[in-house]
C-alpha cells in the first residue's frame, strides 16, 4: 500500500511540474503583452459578466412593478441580505437543537485471519467480531445558558430579516424615484 501511495504522489508531482513549465511560455512577439492561461480565462469571465443578462426587451414598455421586479431579482444586495437572513435562521435552528437529546450510534466490524498448525498441515481460521454502541446525552440543568443562546439567535434572526426588508425597501425607493424622475423629464 505504501508503494502505491509513493507512485501516486510521484505522478501528481510530475503532472504539476509539467503544468507549471507549460504555463510559463514566452510571448508570441516582443510588442505584445504576455498573459497566462489563467489570466486569459479570468479576463474572458470578466468580459462575460459585464455583458447584460437582464433580458430586457427595448421595444416593450415596462411598468413600475416590472422595473421593481427586475431591480430586486438582479441586485446583488438583495441576494446578500437574503443569504444573511437564511444563515441567521439556520443559526437559530442550531441553537434550538440544544434542547433535544443527542443519540450517537457507532458500529465496528473486524475480521482476523490466523494460520493454525494441525499436525503437518496449516489451517486458516477466520474470526469475525462485531461491536455496536449507542450513546445518549441529555443536558438536564444548564441554568439558562441554552435559553440565552436561543434568545440571542432569535434576535439576530429578526435583525437579519429586518435588514433584508430594509434592502428591499431601499431598492424599491431607488427604482420609484428614478422612474418618476424620468417620467417628469
Amino acid at each position: 500500500m505504501r508503494g502505491r501511495q509513493s507512485i501516486y504522489f510521484g505522478i501528481l508531482l510530475l503532472t504539476s511540474t509539467i503544468r507549471a513549465l507549460l504555463a510559463q511560455t514566452a510571448p508570441v512577439s516582443p510588442d505584445r503583452p504576455w498573459h497566462s492561461s489563467v489570466e486569459r480565462q479570468t479576463m474572458a469571465e470578466a468580459k462575460r459578466l459585464t455583458e447584460s443578462r437582464l433580458g430586457i426587451d427595448p421595444n416593450r414598455p415596462y411598468s413600475l412593478a416590472d422595473l421593481i421586479d427586475l431591480a430586486e431579482s438582479h441586485n446583488p444586495e438583495t441576494r446578500i441580505a437574503w443569504e444573511r437572513a437564511r444563515a441567521k435562521l439556520a443559526a437559530l435552528g442550531i441553537a434550538r437543537s440544544e434542547l433535544y437529546p443527542i443519540l450517537t450510534a457507532a458500529a465496528q466490524s473486524q475480521t482476523n485471519r490466523y494460520d493454525v498448525l494441525f499436525g503437518p498441515y496449516y489451517d486458516r481460521q477466520t474470526v469475525q467480531s462485531f461491536e455496536a454502541v449507542l450513546d445518549l446525552h441529555y443536558l438536564v440543568l444548564d441554568f439558562g445558558a441554552r435559553s440565552g443562546r436561543i434568545a440571542a439567535a432569535t434576535a439576530q434572526s429578526l435583525s437579519a430579516n429586518f435588514a433584508f426588508n430594509g434592502t428591499h425597501r431601499r431598492i424599491i425607493y431607488q427604482v420609484e424615484r428614478t422612474y418618476y424622475t424620468a417620467a417628469h423629464n
